[in-house]
């Protein structure tokens, strides 16, 4: 006999874990996979919600899909995410290289800039709050995953960014902690010289709203000064999402183009129906488009564009322009589909675009300018949200008139 279906909201329960504390399901409409959390895993459920609310539209932060009653206690139902840090930096030999740390380090910034300027901290921030994406083009993006365990009645940027530089300095020595780093640096140990710089820099002044960017920005100019990118590490020991970006990766850029048109065929197939798509349907576009957004990531890294006056320039054939009408047909095609369709393609091409934000950072003025236009689809299709997305997307559509403006 078959055992009755759980279901929360428009989502059934797959797999119970942890006695029932987390749980994964998916959507029963587009199948999309989602992580569940009972207040038998965190008592604070309510806040540790009404943060990731706020947090709406934030690069790296999980979208809250439902929060409410199920089975007599509070529920929330979030993006799903891949593993953890600390799991991904065991599974590369416990060692990064330094591309890696500094990939790392400027979108951990990003994270906390987010948080804070809305007035949140975290508090108790160590290696365990932080994930990596779970679909294959987000494997180089770090997610912030522990909002459960943060103390949010107290703000403290500064306590936040110590507990990044603890994180850090684990990654790039194994020390767990600043006592740690007092001992290495009796014994002369030579840090390498941006977690330097970081230290100097939070240990040395007010933080401020502007100094986020002015770190980041040294952590770019450190990131510029290697020779090599990567972003797997110094492993070929990896998880089953980054050997599928990897093994991409070991394509020729001709038979990455072939593949992409040939995936863009099949679903111009399913776009060319008027009616409503099936569960299995809808499921198929989502995997294309995760398929789609994982060659052109693999595309843009290897991209060289041209540069004059300092600004990189783009004409109607570079590959940005490509992805963004080949995105743009995927937002259309999915007004086929069911609400939550369209806010599913949308959100995910919202995300894609925040990994290049961070990623590939030579085309922000484009990026910005397109996660402005997703942002305002997404303030009408999650009215839940909609503060949090009107939010989003004059912040944006301000980062693109400021990039535009820049000579």
């Amino acid at each position: 006999m078959a055992l009755p279906v759980e279901t929360i909201g428009p989502f059934i329960v797959d797999t119970w874990l942890d006695g029932k504390s987390t749980g994964i399901g998916h959507h029963i409409d587009t199948l999309e996979e989602v992580f569940i959390k009972t207040e038998r895993a965190n008592l604070d459920l309510p806040a540790e919600a009404c943060a990731l609310q706020s947090l709406s539209g934030s690069i790296g932060i999980p979208a809250i899909h439902w929060f409410g009653t199920a089975f007599g206690q509070r529920t929330m139902v979030t993006d799903m995410h891949g593993p953890s840090l600390e799991s991904m930096f065991d599974e590369c030999g416990r060692y990064f290289d330094t591309a890696m740390l500094l990939e790392f380090a400027n979108q951990l910034i990003f994270r906390l800039e987010s948080m804070h300027s809305q007035q949140i901290s975290h508090g108790n921030l160590d290696l365990s709050c932080f994930s990596i994406g779970s679909a294959p083009w987000q494997s180089p993006q770090i997610v912030l995953t522990g909002l459960g365990s943060g103390n949010f009645s107290l703000f403290d940027a500064r306590k936040d960014l110590e507990a990044v530089g603890d994180i850090l300095l684990h990654l790039a020595t194994g020390s767990q902690s600043r006592d740690e780093l007092q001992g290495l640096a009796r014994h002369s140990f030579e840090l390498p010289s941006f977690l330097r710089i970081y230290f100097e820099f939070i240990w040395g002044t007010e933080i401020n709203p502007a100094d986020y960017v002015v770190l980041r920005h040294h952590l770019h100019v450190a990131r510029q000064g290697l020779s090599k990118r990567t972003l797997f590490g110094g492993s070929d020991s990896l998880g089953e999402e980054q050997s599928s970006l990897k093994f991409m990766a070991g394509k020729n850029t001709g038979d990455l183009f072939d593949t992409l048109g040939t995936t863009m065929s099949i679903v111009g197939q399913l776009g060319e129906k008027t009616k409503s798509w099936k569960n299995d349907e809808a499921a198929s576009i989502i995997q294309r488009l995760d398929e789609i957004m994982s060659i052109f990531m693999v595309l843009l890294m290897r991209d060289k564009p041209s540069r004059k006056r300092q600004k990189y320039l783009m004409g109607a054939h570079h590959l940005p322009n490509r992805l963004w009408r080949d995105l743009r047909w995927y937002i259309r095609m999915a007004a086929h589909g069911s609400t939550s369709l369209q806010r599913l393609v949308n959100l995910r091409i919202y995300r894609f675009l925040g990994a290049l934000i961070e990623i590939i950072p030579v085309y922000n003025r484009y990026w910005t300018a397109h996660l402005s236009e997703v942002a305002y689809c997404l303030m009408n299709l999650d009215s839940e949200a909609s503060i949090s997305w009107r939010r989003a997307w004059i912040y944006w559509k301000d980062c693109a008139n400021f990039l535009s403006r820049r000579k």
